[in-house]
């Protein structure tokens, strides 16, 4: 312990304050370490502490940042007192020092602020009145404390209310005098501290009921207090005055008596009410309050209610538009607040109810009629309420309420109308309605059912401005009639669909009313909306009423309004007499058709079938009457039936085909030119049947009438949209006029078009050109709805027919402007930009079946198709074949209009053999992509289209074409005269028929071939019938000159007539075996090709192998190795280098396991039976291009040339080809070499002979060889095992300098290979050590080959002397890494050289010779074979070993002298005496110049290493090796701990092994005791116990010690720094050795207080305030614990120069 003396010479009060200035440290550990140290300090001298911490205080906020932390500290030492001990007059000093910080600032509830309130309140538990008295100090007179003052005494009520409610007399007595002096700025607090003041009393009389403490004087405060607030503060300007008021107030009213409570009640309601004028949280405030005062002005136990309800009739008119603000709180951020808003003022109304509940039904009532839109709504949402909480006392008031709210179904407010909707479902769920009267809210929910967003307008057009005449009208209307405005159309249908629901679900009583009176709500146009919810309302009564179905039925009557076509033959004698037999015999064939519902059910075109009938019996009727007169006055009856038409009645359609009809048949063109007008001004053409059948009717007229009819139209057009830019004008300012654009352009196409297909022949080609020559149609595109579309299309379809039939009937002439046409239909058929990327919709699909059809109309006329048109056609035509099945009756449709198109461009396009072949297989290689897909609809699609097309190309062949796409011989085919053309031979191609070679066959083939293997018999039947298709087209089309066909043609047929037998079967039995169809086929098809088709097919075979359909693609493959096999002879080099590269392509792309066998199985049977060597090249040659440019470790199903290898590898021909092919690569030259310098320049590596990536793939290859080759390749492998493992150690070397250069494929690849070799040959053992290969950081692939060697010499000992033969040669090469790899393997085998003899010799001499090698790894790695040569060898080499460790312990780099240092340990566990004394001392100081070095490593081991040399420290070393243990001591202990675990454990072992030189049995005990834990406290521990058994047992060395430490201080680790400290300090707590402290006590002292302020570091500046805790604890000084601050001046002086780290 130190001397009094010393104690006495510790300045404690500087110390202190230094902790105390601690406290603002900007690091938190710092503060805690000084709190803690304070913590310590109080419970030995609190005074001091306190007198510190006001002495800090004095200077405030301003010169001290962390004030709070300073009271929190006071506050620990007034608790840290005796009851003793505690000096009132010193709490005062205190207490006034915290009010007098309290008061310096005119803020509030900073932390500061509350630490000091915490000081109060912990003096007060000790002195209340003390407290009090201090605060009441401040309380006297207008200043700025006031606030502050309150405050304090609010928080001690809330905090002990215990103590202080016995103490409210007195706060009360101080307060009141001064409340009428206080700023409105600070009233808010003291109405808070009111509040909080009257919750602790009632805490009180809750802990103790029967000590009443409010005693008349008491009372007479609270009354004082509560009439102030009342009548002065209540009424202020200020907003939170008088909020805070009403809140105090709503508190006060539980204590105050009755009597004052009830005078109060005339001021208090206005008060409350007048909050209500503002804001939201305001109302809800206000609100509470009300609640409160109603709750004890009504509800009170000692009398009756205080007020009457004409009282409260105020109170209520005022909260019933408060309601209003819940109504928009969910779009509101507020919705908490306005939801507990909503529910207080429910509260409110419903304990008004349970006093006065007929008073308040009446006054709701009343409210309701008054029709204010805020009233009427806060009345139903009340209503809504209170009806199920007072049904009771509301029973008798059923009627009354009935009759009131039908007063409101008129009401057009949006959210009147929702409030009362609701009121009606819990009317109704409370049997309201009873009787017929229900049917009338019934039908108030229904019409708000049909309510769509459209009408918001309306709505909110007639809501008017609120208007009331109450005097405390509560709201801001405006803001008001916003928010209930909220209610959308949308919202209110919701809620009146949800309600008609629960109607008809849940109350069964509502079942007599909904039925059958919901059937009449069908009916009513304005009801349209609402009749899905009305359906699902009658469905769910039919569900329940089940068992009543005949009696349910009965109440609804049969329909009359449908005509019965036999009126018609009782009216036959008004009409002209030769009209009777033809109806007698017509009208029956009319009514037999209509009579048999069943078969209209089934057609689903029969409405449009009887409209032909009617059109066609009119027609013949007007025929057979031959009367103008008659049917001038029919025409006149027909127009005026237009008036028995709406305007939307989609039966007017038919009025105006008859119309049209019968103007065919007048020759007056000014009766018709006058009826088109009027039938075009009656038609609506919005509707599209009628749009249709004004169209039609057109048409009809221009059969007789064409010029009159084009004159109308030609009207029509100019007077619509007179420009493209007044259209895009109105898409902004009126969408209703662009939808009406849309519709009378929709009209004039399908009227120009009808024109035209009803015009007569010999007419039409000048109308039409004359239509399309001045881009009349181009007006038409502009179109955007669907129906629009499909009107135009149909209209450019109409136009192509008329062309045709005009052809048909000799008059033929080529269309204007037709490419022109097709562009527009495919511009229609497309997808708006607007509309999205949506699904097809139907309408979208009819309009692409039409679109389809207008394109093979328009191609099948003249001109022939250009190849741009023909491009363009195809591109946007062909997904179609994607189409989903669904709808199958709309979309097979379209599928066989685009396979129609198609062969409609094959038929036309081409003017000779050569351009039709090239026709045909242009469209055949854009199907491909359908017949080869996933989805077995497109591939059956495809197939079918290919089928038909070939059938067309046949038919081409044979017989011509035909334009129009008649079958067979017809009068419009273009034969070829052969004639005129005679041998086909003899002319050039380009005149006669196409050559074999122009089909392209053998690419045809294969990609029809997989699909007789598929999954559909539908598509493996056409897909037998294509390939008979194409080999029957190839047998009669003419061979190039000079080509020789190489299959016999009596074969051929012969095959070919196999092929049909197959497909034969396959139309008769669908049951067959589909593989040996495929067989058959496959033996056909083999035959069938020629040479250079089979190429053909076999260079192309990767899409079939890749098929996405799994038997498809075993079929493609099933037939390559069949043709490989049967005609594998005839394939050259070149053949089969692109047939492997075909192959091996469809390999990588695919991914099932089975199919890639079967891939790879057809590459070996192409090695077996043509060139191997061949096969092997292009192999790994694929797959060094993998290697370089894939990830071959991600890819999906494996890598390709992975399984390939492994094909080869257990192929029992192939496998030993395959080995002797990779090796003799690798065997070429090293995978990759260094630059021939020696140097650090590692990333220089060039390749040599053969290129990189085919010695990769090579690797690769020797990786599955050695994994997949069974039996045979692990044979190979055990033949050469030293040489294979030689190579690959050397390699490893090669790539592990690739890898530190940034390329690490090469190591992996080489370490599979490695792995891949120990599982071969079975070494488990060595693949285990292989697996941590990769991890290329520092040496540790150094270790690794060390490792191996290890266990091969283990493993297989006779294969090791071949191994280091080899080795020993390979350290002279002149690339570093395999000089590196060499040393590393050899260093480790020299550990098993016993039996090697001679050969060891060899072996150390080579290490030895390499020590000095400019590689330090090198250089390292020999070091370190030399120490680990065999023990019975190592003693002739110790001393020249030792020679070479204590010559590289001063090796330039560190890597070098970390390996000599851990050499050293190893050759010290057996080195003789001999050996080590001569240099002991030598060691001794490098290894302790090695400790401070920043390496951890180096320095862990310069510590075992010096434990290691005390086993020589004896004899006559022994005195001089004891004082470098003195001197090394010291860091020991520093670095016991370190940062570095390894470096704390070597202090500890090394401790542990130097403590018996010092001859201190303290200290041994006490490393076996306390030395093991890694936590600072624990290490602080020790220090202590350490310090002190040095000073006990060695005084003389304490002296160097302290002064090592101290040196320490300036370490340049921050934990080494901090562990000096503390162990300097320990020492200097517990020495008595005066010399020592007046050397070092005031330097440490002073460096302490220095590093306080100056370190960076918080670890440091915590352990200096721990260390000056710990220099004031330990001495045995008794004066500083009785020490007080009384130089406080001065020393606050000193300390201000060292500014405090903030």
């Amino acid at each position: 312990m130190a001397s009094s003396s010393s104690g006495s010479s510790i300045a404690a009060p500087e110390a202190v304050q230094v902790l105390v200035s601690s406290l603002a440290d900007e690091s938190p550990l710092v503060r805690k370490a000084s709190m803690a140290s304070l913590k310590d300090i109080s419970a030995l001298n609190p005074l001091l502490v306190l007198d510190c911490c006001s002495s800090v205080s004095r200077g405030g906020r301003r010169r001290f940042g962390n004030m709070a932390g300073v009271f929190q500290v006071m506050a620990f030492g007034v608790g840290a007192l005796d009851r003793s001990d505690i000096d009132p007059t010193f709490m005062s000093k205190l207490a006034k020092m915290a009010t007098a910080e309290m008061i310096s600032s005119k803020e509030l509830n900073s932390d500061w602020q509350r630490a000091a309130s915490g000081l109060l309140v912990s003096i007060g538990s000790h002195f209340p009145d003390l407290m009090m008295e201090e605060i009441f100090l401040h309380l006297s007179g207008p200043n700025s404390a006031l606030p502050s003052m309150v405050q304090i005494l609010a928080d001690f009520a809330s905090a002990d209310a215990l103590q202080f409610t016995p103490r409210l007399k007195g706060v009360l007595s101080r307060v009141l005098p001064i409340l009428g002096n206080v700023r409105d700025a600070h009233r808010p607090i003291f109405a808070n501290a009111f509040k909080c003041w009257c919750q602790a009393v009632c805490l009180y009389s809750v802990d103790f009921p029967s000590h009443s403490l409010l005693d008349a004087d008491v009372m007479s405060f609270l009354n004082s207090a509560f009439d102030l607030l009342l009548r002065v503060w209540a009424t202020s300007r200020d907003l939170k005055v008088r909020l805070s008021s009403v809140e105090a107030l709503g508190q006060m009213v539980g204590l105050i008596t009755r009597t004052q409570l009830k005078g109060a009640l005339p001021r208090l309601v206005p008060t409350i009410l007048e909050l209500y004028k503002k804001d939201q949280d305001t109302a809800f405030l206000a609100t509470c309050s009300f609640h409160n005062l109603l709750n004890a002005s009504l509800l009170s136990e000692n009398g009756p209610p205080m007020l009457d309800f004409e009282d409260l009739t105020v109170i209520l008119s005022t909260l019933l538009p408060v309601i209003c603000i819940n109504n928009d709180s969910k779009e509101d951020s507020d919705f908490s607040v306005g939801l507990k808003t909503y529910n207080e003022v429910q509260h409110c109304f419903l304990t008004v109810g349970l006093v006065y509940p007929e008073d308040l039904f009446m006054f709701l009532l009343n409210k309701c009629r008054l029709k204010e839109e805020p009233l009427t709504f806060g009345a139903l949402c009340v209503l809504k309420h209170l009806l199920p909480r007072l049904s009771e006392a509301w029973h008798n008031k059923r009627p009354l309420l009935v009759e009131t709210v039908k007063l409101l179904l008129d009401e057009q407010s949006l959210g009147v109308r929702k409030a009362l909707s609701e009121l009606v479902v819990v009317m109704a769920s409370h049997c309201y309605f009873i009787g017929p009267s229900g049917e009338l809210f019934v039908e108030y929910l229904v019409r708000h059912c049909s309510l769509s967003d459209q009408e918001r307008d309306d709505l909110g057009s007639s809501k008017e401005a609120f208007r009331s005449s109450s005097t405390y009208y509560p709201i801001q209307h405006k803001r008001f009639e916003l928010k209930i405005g909220a209610v959308c159309p949308t919202e209110l249908r919701a809620i009146s669909e949800q309600g008609l629901l629960l109607l008809t679900i849940t109350i069964p009583e509502m079942e007599y009313i909904l039925w059958p009176f919901l059937l009449k709500m069908i009916i009513p146009r304005a009801y349209t909306g609402a009749v899905a919810t009305v359906c699902r309302c009658i469905s769910e009564l039919c569900r329940h009423r089940s068992s009543h179905g005949n009696s349910m039925l009965s109440e609804c009557k049969a329909r009359a309004d449908i005509p019965n076509p036999e009126v018609l033959c009782y009216l036959a004698p008004l009409f002209p007499k030769n009209i009777s037999l033809f109806w007698q015999d017509e009208i029956p064939k009319m009514k037999a058709y209509v009579s048999d519902t069943d078969d209209l059910k089934q057609d689903p075109s029969y409405q449009e079938t009887w409209d032909d009938m009617i059109i066609n019996f009119l027609a013949e009727s007007l025929d057979v009457i031959q009367d103008n007169d008659w049917v001038i006055s029919l025409g006149n009856s027909f127009t005026k039936q237009y008036e028995l038409y709406t305007s939307d009645d989609d039966h007017s359609a038919l009025l105006h085909r008859c119309l049209g009809m019968l103007l065919q048949k007048v020759e007056d063109r000014a009766y018709v030119r006058d009826k088109i007008d009027w039938m075009y001004n009656q038609a609506n053409i919005a509707i599209p049947a009628n749009r249709l059948g004004l169209a039609k009717a057109m048409g009809l007229v221009a059969a007789s009438h064409l010029d009159t009819v084009l004159e109308k139209l030609k009207v029509i057009l100019d007077n619509v949209g007179q420009s493209i830019f007044q259209r895009f004008l109105s898409f902004f300012s009126d969408r209703v006029r662009m939808e009406e654009s849309d519709d009378i352009h929709a009209a004039l196409a399908l009227m120009y078009g009808y024109a035209a297909r009803y015009a007569p022949s010999t007419v039409i080609e000048a109308r039409i050109d004359a239509l399309v020559g001045t881009n009349m149609l181009s007006r038409l595109l502009h179109v955007r709805h669907p129906i629009a579309k499909q009107a135009v299309i149909t209209a450019i379809d109409l136009l192509g027919h008329a062309v045709i039939n005009a052809a048909e009937c000799g008059t033929s002439f080529p269309l204007k402007r037709r490419d022109m046409m097709l562009d527009y239909i495919l511009t229609l058929m497309g997808r708006d930009d607007n509309d999205g990327f949506v699904d097809f919709s139907l309408e979208l699909l009819h309009t692409q079946a039409l679109a389809l059809s207008a394109c093979t109309t328009l191609v099948s006329v003249e001109p022939k198709l250009t190849i741009e048109t023909r491009n363009h056609v195809m591109k946007a035509t062909l997904g179609f074949f994607a189409l989903p099945n669904d709808p199958v009756d709309v979309v097979n449709p379209i599928i066989d209009n685009l396979i129609t198109l198609l062969c409609a461009i094959l038929l036309t396009s081409g003017e000779d053999g050569r351009s039709r072949a090239e026709q045909l297989l242009h469209i055949l290689r854009q199907i491909d992509q359908y017949v080869c897909s996933p989805v077995e609809y497109q591939r059956k699609r495809g197939c079918l289209a290919v089928y038909e097309m070939l059938l067309k190309y046949r038919t081409l062949c044979a017989s011509g074409y035909c334009a129009l796409g008649c079958h067979g011989s017809c009068t419009h085919s273009k034969q070829i005269d052969r004639t005129v053309h005679g041998n086909f031979s003899n002319l050039p191609l380009a005149f006669g028929l196409p050559s074999r070679d122009a089909l392209c066959l053998g690419e045809r083939v294969i990609m029809y071939l997989p699909r007789c293997a598929d999954t559909n018999s539908e598509v493996r039947k056409i897909s037998a019938q294509i390939l008979d298709l194409l080999f029957s087209i190839s047998l009669s089309l003419p061979r190039p000159v000079g080509s020789t066909f190489g299959v016999d043609i009596e074969l051929s047929y012969r095959a070919l007539s196999s092929l049909e037998d197959v497909i034969a079967i396959l139309r008769s039995d669908a049951s067959i075996d589909p593989s040996e169809v495929f067989n058959r086929v496959v033996s056909c098809v083999c035959v069938l090709l020629t040479k250079d088709e089979l190429v053909a097919m076999l260079n192309t075979c990767t899409a079939a192998i890749c098929d996405k359909i799994k038997q498809s693609a075993e079929g493609a493959i099933q037939a390559v190795i069949e043709f490989v096999t049967k005609r594998g002879n005839e394939l050259n080099e070149t053949d089969v280098s692109r047939t492997a590269q075909s192959l091996l392509s469809a390999t990588v792309h695919v991914i099932e396991r089975h199919l890639r066998q079967e891939t790879l199985g057809a590459i070996s049977s192409l090695a077996e039976n043509t060139s191997s060597k061949i096969v092997f090249n292009e192999v790994l040659a694929t797959a060094g291009r993998d290697i370089e440019t894939k990830d071959i470790s991600r890819l999906r199903g494996g890598w390709p040339m992975q399984d390939a290898f492994y094909a080869f590898s257990q192929h029992p021909i192939l496998s030993f080809l395959f080995l002797e092919h990779v090796v003799s690569l690798l065997n070429q030259t090293p995978i990759l070499k260094a630059d021939s310098e020696k140097g650090d320049n590692y990333s220089n590596f060039v390749g040599v002979h053969i290129e990189d990536d085919i010695l990769q793939a090579a690797i690769f290859a020797l990786t599955a060889f050695f994994r997949g080759g069974g039996k045979i390749g692990k044979k190979a492998v055990e033949q050469s095992y030293a040489s294979v493992l030689a190579a690959l150690t050397l390699q490893l070397g090669s790539c592990h300098g690739l890898a530190s250069s940034g390329q690490h494929e090469p190591l992996r690849a080489l370490l599979t290979a490695f792995q891949a070799f120990c599982e071969c040959v079975g070494d488990l053992e060595m693949g285990k050590i292989l697996a941590r290969g990769e991890q290329n950081e520092g040496e540790k692939w150094i270790s690794l080959i060390g490792d191996l060697a290890g266990c091969i010499s283990i493993k297989r000992p006779k294969e090791v002397p071949t191994i280091c033969s080899i080795l020993s040669k390979s350290l002279n090469r002149h690339q570093r890494f395999q000089r590196e790899a060499a040393a590393a393997a050899l260093s480790e085998f020299v550990r098993y050289s016993d039996g090697f003899g001679s050969l060891l010799e060899q072996m150390v001499e080579a290490l030895c010779r390499h020590v000095s090698d400019e590689s330090p790894t090198v250089r390292r790695l020999c070091l370190r074979g030399l120490v680990q040569i065999p023990s019975i060898h190592i003693l002739q080499y110790t001393t020249q070993v030792l020679g070479v460790i204590l010559a590289l312990l001063e090796d330039s780099d560190e890597s070098v002298q970390l390996t000599a240092v851990s050499c050293l340990l190893m050759v010290l566990e057996s080195s003789p005496n001999d050996a080590v004394e001569p240099i002991l001392l030598n060691l001794s100081l490098r290894l302790r110049n090695l400790q401070i070095c920043m390496n951890e490593k180096m320095r862990a081991n310069a510590f075992a290493a010096f434990g290691s040399l005390s086993n020589y420290g004896v004899g006559a070393q022994h005195e001089p090796f004891l004082e470098q243990v003195h001197a090394a001591l010291p860091r020991l202990v520093l670095h016991l701990h370190d940062d570095d675990l390894s470096v704390r454990q070597a202090c500890r072992n090394t401790l542990k092994r130097i403590a018996p030189l010092l001859e201190l049995d303290g200290i041994i005990a006490l490393l076996n005791t306390r030395f093991s834990s890694d936590h600072r406290s624990d290490y602080e521990d020790f220090v202590r116990d350490l310090a002190r058994q040095f000073c006990q047992h060695l005084p003389s060395r304490v002296d160097s010690y302290v002064g090592s430490a101290v040196q320490a201080f300036d370490a340049p680790w921050p934990i080494i720094q901090a562990n000096a400290i503390s162990f300097s300090c320990s020492m200097l707590s517990v020495s008595d050795d005066q010399r020592i402290l007046s050397l070092y006590y005031t330097q440490v002292f002073g460096m302490l207080v220095g590093k306080m302020s100056r370190s960076a570091d918080a670890v440091v500046r915590a352990t200096c305030s721990s260390a000056l805790g710990s220099l004031l604890k330990c001495t045995n000084s008794l004066s500083w614990r009785v020490a007080r601050l009384d130089r406080v001046d001065s020393i606050r002086t000193n300390h201000d120069s060292e500014p405090t780290k903030k």
